[in-house]
């Protein structure tokens, strides 16, 4: 394994360990079910947003770990478009900092922090550290996450799955501002009209 790789694969375990734990922290301290995506009693379209972006996060993470843990496999199958160090290096760190956004996003959230829609629960409008430059940080790193991997590794597959996890991760933040503003209501309207939905620094 070549050193890009080797910190390719620690992002995704970092990744991985962080959410993994959120989830555990969450239902043993808290008694919360943080884990939603495509469960619960939600509109059909919401539900079938959320199984394919579950699916196609899925199917990246997947290609990410056999891109940076069978190279050799990647490299003969999934049509490799450049090889250069700068460049792989310069996607490694956009993915650490898309890693970095995603845990910081679940940290201020607290105990409101939910994969997925949260029909049965009403949490607090977190809008301080991160959430006062995006509404969205956690999907943004988690786009930041899937453009570095896509320039890191650079091979056709990669590059088809980030794309596809970034519509998914839109079409997810449309249903969620829809659900936000029915909870909110004139507080998460205010909230929106100053704060980007992505990133505005």
């Amino acid at each position: 394994m070549k050193l890009i790789d080797i910190g390719s694969f620690a992002l995704l375990c970092i990744f991985g360990i962080s959410y993994i734990s959120k989830l555990i922290i969450l239902a043993k301290k808290n008694n919360i079910k943080a884990d939603v995506f495509g469960k619960g009693i939600k509109l059909k379209k919401t539900l079938v947003i959320e199984k394919c972006l579950k699916a196609v996060t899925f199917a990246g993470l997947g290609i990410w770990a056999v891109d940076a843990l069978i190279p050799v496999f990647a490299e003969k199958w999934f049509v490799r478009l450049y090889e250069s160090f700068g460049t792989s290096f310069f996607g490694l760190i956009i993915t650490l900092i898309g890693v970095s956004f995603f845990i910081l996003a679940m940290v201020f959230l607290k105990t409101s922090w939910r994969a997925g829609i949260d029909k049965s629960t009403k949490t607090e409008l977190v809008t301080s550290g991160l959430y006062r430059y995006s509404r969205n940080p956690a999907f943004v790193g988690m786009d930041l996450m899937f453009i570095g991997t896509a320039v890191t590794h650079a091979n056709l597959i990669t590059i088809a799955l980030a794309i596809l996890v970034i519509i998914g991760l839109h079409l997810q933040i449309l249903q969620e501002e829809k659900h936000m503003k029915q909870v909110f209501k004139k507080e998460y309207n205010e909230y929106a009209n100053k704060t980007s939905r992505y990133l505005v620094l």
